[in-house]
This record gives C-alpha cells, sequence and structure tokens, in this order.
C-alpha cells in the first residue's frame, strides 16, 4: 500500500495536525506500507501533483486549513480545488482533515470512479492547552479528538472499506463525547464534549 501524507506546520493549528498525522505515518511504516511525507515546505501543489502521478497512492491523508472547495498545504498554499485539479485524487481514497473540504471538494473528487473521500462538511473543531502547544502530542485536551479522528486512517490502514473506518472514528468521537459529558471535575469536559460531538456530525463519507 502507498500512502501520501501532507504535513504543512506554521502555526498552532497545523502544528497540532502534523504531529498526530505523524503518529499514523509510524504506524504505518511499522506495517511495512510505503509513505510518502510532505512535511513542512514539502507540502506544496506542485510536489503534491508531482507524487500523486509518479507514485498512484492507494491513501492520501491531508492535513491542514481548508474551506468548502480546497484544501491548503504550507502557507495557505491551495493544494486541491473542486473544478481546478480535483480530478488528481481519482481512483484514490482521501482523509482531508481539514475544514469544511467534505462539501464542494469531496462531492467533486467523489463523483470520480472508484474514488472515495472522508472529510468533513463543516469546521473541524478541536481543543488544547496552550501549556502544550510546543508539545502536541502530550496535549490531554487534544488528545480526544486527535485520536478519534486518527481512526479514519487507523481503519484505511487495516484494509476497512472506507465507510466502515469512518464509522469506526465517528464511534471513537461517541465514545469520548460520552465520557466527558459526564466529567464533572474537569471545568473544560462540557466544551470538550459539544465539540466532540459536533466533529462527528459533520464527518461524512463520499464515494465508492
Amino acid at each position: 500500500m502507498k500512502i501520501i501524507v501532507t504535513r504543512p506546520q506554521y502555526e498552532i493549528t497545523t502544528r497540532y495536525l502534523s504531529a498526530w498525522a505523524g503518529e499514523i505515518i509510524s504506524l504505518a511504516r511499522d506495517k511495512g506500507m510505503e509513505v510518502f511525507d510532505l512535511a513542512k515546505n514539502k507540502a506544496k501543489k506542485n510536489e503534491l501533483i508531482g507524487r500523486i502521478k509518479k507514485l498512484q497512492p492507494d491513501l492520501l491523508f491531508l492535513n491542514g486549513h481548508g474551506n468548502d472547495d480546497c484544501v491548503a498545504g504550507q502557507d495557505d498554499e491551495i493544494l486541491v480545488k473542486a473544478g481546478e485539479n480535483h480530478n488528481i485524487l481519482s481512483g484514490i481514497t482521501t482523509y482531508a482533515l481539514s475544514c469544511n473540504a467534505g462539501n464542494v471538494l469531496g462531492k467533486a473528487a467523489a463523483a470520480e470512479a472508484e474514488t472515495a473521500f472522508i472529510g468533513y462538511d463543516d469546521k473541524f473543531i478541536f481543543v488544547c492547552d496552550n501549556k502544550y502547544i510546543s508539545k502536541p502530542l502530550q496535549d490531554p485536551k487534544a488528545r480526544p479528538f486527535m485520536e478519534a479522528s486518527n481512526q479514519v486512517m487507523v481503519s484505511l490502514l487495516k484494509s476497512n472499506s472506507p465507510a466502515e473506518a469512518s464509522a469506526r472514528s465517528k464511534d471513537k468521537f461517541k465514545e469520548r463525547y460520552l465520557k466527558y459529558l459526564s466529567n464533572k471535575a474537569d471545568p473544560d469536559s462540557l466544551q470538550i464534549a459539544q465539540c466532540l460531538w459536533w466533529d462527528m456530525r459533520h464527518q461524512v463519507c463520499l464515494g465508492k
């Protein structure tokens, strides 16, 4: 299995996404899979397009800011945009951990033959603790969001279908939602629970 991961890293949000995507890269490599890590300044449009054309990956894991019709890379450079180059996703299963991209871009991509797109049709929200900005993997407030969202890729690496991978991720979101909803000790627990529920509701699986 060949996998391409984009990991822009230039402010707090992308720093968190990049760090947690690194966990998926390690897992895939431990399974003997080929992983091509487009991190930081490699998370650029020309780099991504070139890699896709050359490697013809099975999975694409996009991390970064987005909008209804696009996903961005390093320094907000647009990587993939509906109506412009969304056909590069044809034949690939894509997971976009990015706000809103499950709307226009996801639908455009999923209209291609043998193509699946998992993403979010509204904002992807997570809570973080400022004390851990320099070490995102240790942030206890961000952990439930990142583990639940990463479950998509964990499941895809186990050869689950896109629909199964999305369902298992949603199960993780729900499990953590219920945990934080009943947590009276943490003053942020209600906010965390509400945001987990939001992400679960707005994750979409399109195509294939």
